[in-house]
């Protein structure tokens, strides 16, 4: 099992009394790979993880355009967020 690792960016979330949700990736540990979003948690495979990716990445600028700023501005390049 490798030493986890965390990756965090903050999302608006208009429905959160902050107005702003945290979302969370932890690579290693129990799972290969382990999404939280708000309190929802779900463990994954690295293929699982990278189908995810994916999909998001083709759905979401088909859909919504370019990323927004506030996301655009998290972005990393591989080190912890």
């Amino acid at each position: 099992m490798s030493t986890p690792r965390y990756f965090s960016v903050i999302a608006p979330a208009p429905w959160n009394k902050s107005g702003k949700a945290r979302i969370t990736v932890r690579t290693g540990g129990a799972y290969e790979v382990y999404l939280c979003v708000g309190n929802d948690r779900s463990g994954m495979s690295a293929d699982e993880a990278w189908a995810l990716w994916t999909a998001l990445g083709n759905a979401l600028p088909a859909v919504f355009g370019p990323a927004p700023e506030w996301a655009t501005s998290q972005a990393t390049t591989g080190g912890e967020g």
